[in-house]
């Protein structure tokens, strides 16, 4: 069988039933995407964060972290999804997002009107998008010093009735605080009183994350 084949998602649900509970499907241009039915780990240099990890993300420090600054370079440089959870939880590298929250506020029009019906090629383009993933704000416009947040990438996205199913993998946990010091920056809505991070949604952005991130000194290893 090429290497390079994409392995059919009955035959990958097959294999993750019977062995190894993460299993690696290549997509033809050498990069892997990960799928996890299990705990994920992170990559965290922070104490503090790293004791969050767990009950806000259901991930924990990675004890060998694991290098994903080449994957997180060939990511889009155009776009990114920004996800805020408060009333659904992250779980092993999955979480569900109500289809009333997902690509409506804080999306420009024409984002919106491409990928709102979430095609098979609409989702192929969402997986080459870098990824934050965060939890709602504690305080409007800003959070504790050690909330965590994620960056990261979706791996696979499927629709279930009223809500919207995202399986994603995480590179690198950060201070969120970091975002809501850089709304401009990053593209966030921002007002007096609150900003796109004290609301549940999910939002593509035209935006450089990874140029965004550079400026900000936050380093993906």
């Amino acid at each position: 069988m090429d290497k390079n084949q994409l392995i059919p998602s009955e035959i990958a649900s097959a294999i993750t039933k019977t062995s190894n509970p993460n299993i690696f499907v290549n997509q033809g241009d050498g990069i892997q995407i990960q799928q996890n039915s299990g705990p994920i780990n992170i990559n965290v240099d922070n104490v503090e964060l790293a004791k969050l990890l767990l009950p806000l993300f259901g991930c924990r420090p990675s004890e060998n972290p694991v290098t994903h600054s080449v994957e997180w370079a060939s990511l889009s440089q155009t776009h990114y999804c920004l996800f805020v959870l408060e009333n659904e939880e992250y779980n092993d590298g999955v979480f569900s997002i109500a289809k009333d929250r997902a690509l409506q506020k804080y999306t420009p029009r024409e984002v919106r009107n491409k990928y709102h019906l979430l095609s098979l090629e609409d989702i192929d383009e969402l997986k080459q998008m870098p990824c934050i993933f965060a939890k709602r704000n504690m305080h409007y416009k800003g959070t504790e010093p050690h909330h965590p947040a994620l960056v990261g990438r979706i791996c696979d996205i499927v629709p279930q009735g009223e809500v919207i199913k995202i399986y994603f993998t995480g590179f690198q946990a950060f201070p969120q605080q970091e975002l809501n010091k850089n709304t401009l920056l990053l593209h966030m809505a921002s007002a007096a009183l609150r900003n796109e991070l004290d609301e549940e949604h999910w939002a593509i952005k035209q935006c450089n994350l990874i140029d965004a991130f550079a400026t900000m000194n936050i380093v993906i290893k």
